[in-house]
């Protein structure tokens, strides 16, 4: 009897398990649990990029793939690899997402690697970015004079 090949689904389409995602015609796993696959990001906005994809969509194996990326964030500060990380889902095609099954983005981050600080607060450009940091701040202009001034 021969084993039926995946159907991989492409971006926006829906997908019912995932097995039917993408990220197995691409790739193989760079780590697995009995709740996670781990894949290097085909697509990294910078080295190191990671997506945590639940094998099943649930909010119960959502929940520990989050807390897998959060753990191994942990972990490669821990060593020196990384100064921090974002972590963070796209949900519906409005907030981002392509690939329509559940995964999380791991991002390392790295001192002086950005030039506004917020973090996932510009995720969306509408935003009021200017609420809780100055625009000085956010764009990190007169960091030097702030520093001499304390």
């Amino acid at each position: 009897m021969q084993s039926r090949k995946p159907i991989y689904k492409k971006p926006f389409e829906k997908v019912n398990t995932v097995d039917e995602s993408v990220w197995f015609s691409n790739d193989t796993p760079c780590m697995e649990t009995d709740f996670t696959f781990v894949f290097d990001d085909r697509y990294p906005c910078v080295e190191g990029h990671r997506l945590f994809i639940p094998k099943e969509n649930n909010s119960h194996f959502v929940g520990r793939s989050y807390g897998m990326a959060y753990d191994y964030g942990l972990e490669q500060i821990k060593k020196g690899k990384i100064a921090g990380f974002n972590i963070g889902m796209n949900i519906g095609r409005c907030a981002g997402q392509t690939i329509m099954w559940p995964h999380i983005h791991f991002i390392p981050r790295h001192e002086g690697d950005a030039k506004k600080i917020g973090g996932i607060r510009h995720a969306h450009p509408g935003a009021d970015h200017f609420e809780y940091y100055s625009e000085e701040d956010t764009y990190g202009k007169n960091k030097e004079e702030k520093e001499d001034q304390s």
